[in-house]
């Protein structure tokens, strides 16, 4: 599943699925390092890759 970073707010990233739209609050300990808004990320096997 493809998703985008679109919010940073202090410890969480708040991402938006690209296939249904939904967004959520992710903590950034769970993400790759060095995220920013604007990368996407694939959720894959509980864990999120950039790409």
């Amino acid at each position: 599943m493809l998703c985008k970073v679109i919010d940073i707010r202090g410890d969480y990233a708040i991402i938006r699925y690209e296939d249904t739209g939904m967004e959520s609050e992710v903590a950034i300990a769970l993400l790759p390092f060095g995220i920013d808004i604007g990368d996407r990320l694939k959720f894959e096997n509980y864990e999120f890759t950039l790409i």
